[in-house]
């Protein structure tokens, strides 16, 4: 077998004729053309051979062992007798009007699904930060034409198209991205949402406690069951343990003030799975205040109404929880009164089924990584054309 056949393996170029290869410390220069056959005319359908003239381009391709590969190609351009136009030869690896392969475009893309920096994947593929938006561009995403059966809603702080926040759709059930909004209005959620027609089939809506968004879904999602997700709830709680024990802890010497810094997290887990010396800890931190003490046997029973198996045990704990922290009369604890008071009948939607806002806050999580490494995103299509990538 000939040289050349197998440096067009190596290189993976085996429709063309591999003519000369020059390689320096960084870079392979492949020098090749394409064989010689029939091409139809463009204009009128004539199937010629006659050449008109050869001109060479020089394209980027995918990085081989290392090194940046540059394609000198040799490309023809053919003359049809009758009609007279000249065109170019077609070149699979090279879309029309491009200096860049095929390969390298989707080799670039697929570099981007790993949350790297625009710029830094621009300099591994040596192409420029605005030729890698526009082979971005190409690979669209558009709106989905079905709304899950489970829908989780959420926000994040994008700074994106000229807003703050953009919101998030997941499907909850089967834990992929649904789609991206470019902002949290209601305005914009409702045209948003009035274009599916199968609002029905929606299920369960899984969300935070947004008042903004539990009116829009009860009136589009009239069949759904609306689920507030167990962390967001949690939260008040150990807000209000927070703030009793900052409350006491300003009235403390000095160094125990320093002490109950420290041992937050001792407050904060739960009781069983403290160890001895944390339990020891525990209970001499307890001692020095009354309303400490409350306060963390208000969140222990808290925890234990979060472990319920049902909707009635759940139900039967988080009104037991109630009582205690009204008589309690801890003025840390009124949010969380009132908050249970508004929302306590989608709080125990929750215990009916498994269905939770984790998924989505995960990729909220991974979006901000992506935020961070881009340095920000200006505008938004990029943005969300980035999330899917990577998300996708």
């Amino acid at each position: 077998m000939p040289i050349s056949d197998f440096t067009s393996k190596l290189l993976e170029l085996e429709d063309v004729i591999i003519e000369n290869v020059q390689t320096t410390n960084t870079e392979i220069h492949t020098f090749l053309s394409m064989p010689r056959r029939p091409h139809t005319c463009p204009r009128c359908g004539t199937i010629t051979e006659q050449i008109h003239d050869y001109r060479t381009s020089v394209i980027k391709d995918i990085p081989s062992m290392g090194k940046m590969l540059f394609l000198h190609y040799r490309k023809r351009r053919y003359n049809c007798p009758c009609c007279n136009k000249h065109f170019y030869e077609s070149f699979p690896l090279l879309p029309k009007h491009c200096r860049i392969t095929t390969r390298l475009s989707f080799y670039a893309i697929h570099l981007l699904r790993d949350r790297q920096n625009v710029r830094s994947v621009a300099a591994t593929v040596g192409i420029s930060v605005s030729s890698l938006f526009r082979r971005m561009n190409d690979v669209r995403y558009p709106k989905p034409k079905k709304l899950p059966r489970v829908l989780s809603i959420d926000e994040f702080k994008g700074n994106a198209g000229g807003q703050k926040f953009q919101a998030i759709l997941t499907d909850a059930e089967n834990h992929r991205l649904f789609d991206i909004l470019p902002n949290r209005s209601m305005v914009y959620i409702m045209q948003y949402l009035q274009e599916f027609k199968n609002k029905n089939d929606v299920k369960y809506v899984v969300m935070d406690m947004n008042q903004v968004y539990r009116d829009l879904m009860h009136s589009y999602f009239p069949n759904a069951t609306i689920v507030i997700d167990k962390f967001h709830v949690v939260r008040y709680v150990t807000w209000a343990l927070e703030n009793v024990r900052k409350r006491i802890q300003k009235q403390l010497h000095p160094d125990k003030r320093k002490y109950f810094k420290r041992s937050r997290r001792i407050l904060l887990s739960h009781q069983n799975k403290l160890s001895e010396e944390n339990l020891t800890a525990l209970e001499v931190m307890l001692q020095q205040s009354p309303d400490l003490a409350t306060a963390y046997h208000l969140k222990e029973l808290f925890y234990k109404f979060m472990e319920s198996k049902s909707r009635t045990e759940a139900a039967r704990k988080l009104q037991f929880f109630i009582l205690a922290a009204q008589s309690s009369q801890l003025p840390e604890f009124k949010a969380c009164l009132t908050m249970l008071g508004n929302w306590s009948k989608y709080i125990l939607n929750a215990f009916d089924c498994s269905y939770t806002n984790g998924y989505t806050e995960g990729t909220n999580n991974a979006i901000k990584v992506i935020k961070r490494n881009a340095f920000g995103y200006r505008n938004f299509e990029n943005f969300r054309n980035r999330i899917f990538l990577s998300l996708t």
